[in-house]
């Protein structure tokens, strides 16, 4: 519908993972190289993460075409969910190996046979897999044996693992330490700045046939940064949805407003979740031996020791999503996973350093609750990071209910 109306040959901000729209980013240059890089120099396994939506399977497709182009042999898993006999299947299957024999061993000795075929031609093969955060362990360990096939110096098979952050959680259990030893280099793809959106919207818009003019405002643009938090996927969400509006209320350059109310519709708005809330109540002293102390006190409480029962602490592990801004106004998201929790706030380890007072957006993985809170206390670096103590501006007990309303695991449960 908007194509005619702003010039354009193409939906420009369509959501598919198209690898001719890739824009290349200084995470994205870099991510893209160590790929190619441990598949030149056969590394064997290596590993891309990223949030959901910053482009990791547009980084593959574009990787892909980059192999095809070289004539290197590739299988292509992104349907997770698949036993490791079917994984076999559809690896000799997408590499074209006939094998009339359903056994595992007959299977191997093919793949082997074949692998070292296109390695004595001086031929790369390369596996990837999509969305593995979602693989079992047990297909974990088989895609980990693959990697034995090899001769005294080269692996015959270059395996490139690709997924969410849990991925990386997933390879931190001790079943798949051998896996995680093997990994030989990591790549991650991170959401976009604020200069990185502004290029990435202008060459998504060039791409799809534009002549040039100017048809988001710099204002919009940055409103797209701010709802978007630099999330590709979400970016083009916001977009396309401008566009439409913009063609139905006959703006040919379109306003930050439009962006204010795309991202209302679609429930992105910032300011919204940050409105009517009570204001945080902050220290009068703010000196470091009352820092040190706020943070013994919530350290004591949440092992136990509480004088004060009101105040309901518990040591209890709860994965987050942790939403913010750094100091330098660029969005970051990390995982965490609580220390200790109330109904009022908690205490949490981030790896990027915030300010006290700082607004931060927490969502609890285990029930898809989101929550505003604001930092109270926030600790020197320590081997795990930074300790992050937080408040809510009222108290929201039914942000740490599970799910299915199970017992959050205490620190001992999750370990035993």
């Amino acid at each position: 519908m908007y194509k005619e109306f702003f010039g354009l040959r193409e939906n420009p901000f369509t959501i598919n993972s198209d690898p001719r729209y890739l824009y290349y980013t200084v995470s994205t240059n870099d991510a893209l190289s160590c790929l190619r890089h441990g598949i030149e120099e056969r590394k064997g396994f290596i590993l891309l993460t990223g949030e959901v939506g910053t482009g990791k399977t547009t980084l593959l497709n574009k990787l892909l075409d980059s192999l095809h182009e070289r004539h290197v042999a590739t299988a292509f898993i992104f349907n997770p969910r698949l036993s490791p006999v079917q994984l076999f299947d559809y690896v000799i299957a997408d590499f074209g190996i006939s094998c009339k024999s359903r056994r595992k061993s007959q299977v191997l000795f093919k793949l082997h046979h074949w692998l070292l075929d296109r390695y004595q031609a001086g031929e790369e093969c390369v596996l990837v897999v999509d969305e593995a955060q979602d693989l079992s362990r047990q297909a974990l360990e088989e895609i980990r044996l693959l990697t034995n096939l090899e001769t005294s110096t080269d692996k015959l098979l270059q395996i490139v693992l690709a997924g969410q952050p849990e991925l990386e959680q997933k390879l931190d259990q001790r079943e798949l330490r051998q896996l995680r030893q093997r990994i030989a280099l990591r790549a991650k793809t991170r959401p976009l700045t604020l200069e990185d959106t502004c290029g990435y919207i202008s060459e998504r818009l060039r791409i799809a046939g534009s002549n040039g003019e100017e048809i988001f405002t710099p204002e919009a643009i940055e409103a797209v940064h701010r709802h978007a938090r630099g999330i590709p996927r979400v970016t083009n969400l916001i977009s396309e949805h401008a566009l439409i509006r913009a063609v139905a209320e006959g703006h040919k350059r379109i306003p930050s407003e439009i962006i204010d109310d795309v991202s209302r519709d679609f429930n992105l708005d910032e300011r919204e979740a940050f409105e009517h809330r009570r204001p945080f109540r902050r220290p009068r002293n703010n000196s470091y031996d009352e820092r040190n102390q706020s943070r013994a006190h919530w350290e004591a409480e949440s092992s136990g020791v509480s004088d004060d029962p009101a105040i309901g602490i518990s040591q209890s592990m709860f994965p987050l999503f942790v939403y913010g801004c750094e100091r330098d106004g660029t969005p970051f998201y990390e995982e965490a996973q609580t220390i200790a929790t109330s109904v009022h706030g908690g205490l949490i380890s981030l790896k990027t350093p915030v300010q006290t007072g700082q607004k931060l957006l927490l969502t609890n993985r285990e029930n898809e609750c989101s929550q505003e809170c604001v930092v109270e206390l926030f600790g020197p670096r320590l081997r795990r990071g930074f300790d992050v103590a937080f408040e809510f501006s009222v108290p929201a007990p039914h942000f740490w209910g599970t799910r299915e309303g199970e017992k959050a695991p205490t620190n001992e449960e999750a370990c035993a």
